[in-house]
């Protein structure tokens, strides 16, 4: 009589495998599936390659607003709405000057050739103290002149900016570009003399270390 062959033993499933965990909210794909999509783990598990790959852009959407504000916004970010601004500030100005010039933002450019302007300027963007000397007066005449020829008299400044210890030495350059930082924020009409120094006094020291407001 021939032998039957014996029943293959039963075998035990595995544990299943987690389902991976739903991006908070309803910013995942799954959390809006159909139920009748979710009988079982396979939908889950092929959407869920889709919710990693979706989650940092939606993480940037929902921090949208801290992009735009000077305080919270990434260093290169800074450095390209300066650029929108118009701004144009040297590579040694550091992150809280930059951030800084885009916090005064329209009052530091509507103040832009006046003493006010530039002592903004000088304390808050580059972290220094400004000395200023300038003739002041005015000048009138009965008829339109040239505005390239000086008027009668001449305006001048003298501008001592005082920058952080260290600063102005630490680097090669800085001296140089802080000058013709200053020299853009002048009256075009005024002759400038500009030196650029290390502060000795550190009581004197502020600006960039602590905010504009």
């Amino acid at each position: 009589m021939e032998r039957l062959p014996s029943p293959a033993p039963a075998t035990t499933p595995g544990p299943a495998k987690a389902v991976p965990p739903l991006v908070p909210g309803s910013r995942s794909l799954r959390a809006i599936l159909p139920e009748s999509y979710r009988q079982g783990d396979f939908a889950d598990r092929f959407i869920a390659g889709f919710d990693d790959v979706l989650a940092p852009l939606i993480t940037a959407l929902d921090c949208l607003d801290a992009y735009f504000s000077p305080r919270t916004a990434p260093d290169d970010f800074v450095t390209w709405m300066l650029d929108w601004t118009h701004t144009s500030l040297p590579a040694c100005v550091g992150s809280t000057g930059r951030r800084n010039a885009l916090l005064l933002g329209h009052r530091l450019h509507g103040l832009r050739g006046t003493r006010s302007g530039l002592d903004l300027l000088v304390r808050y963007v580059l972290g220094g103290r400004l000395e200023l000397t300038e003739s002041g007066a005015t000048h009138c005449s009965a008829g339109p002149e040239d505005p390239s020829v000086p008027a009668p008299g001449g305006s001048w400044a003298r501008v001592r900016v005082l920058l952080p210890h260290g600063m102005s030495t630490g680097r090669p350059g800085v001296v140089e570009d802080v000058a013709d930082l200053v020299r853009e924020w002048l009256p075009a009409h005024v002759a400038a003399q500009v030196t650029v120094e290390d502060d000795a006094d550190p009581l004197h020291v502020r600006g960039a270390a602590g905010g504009a407001r």
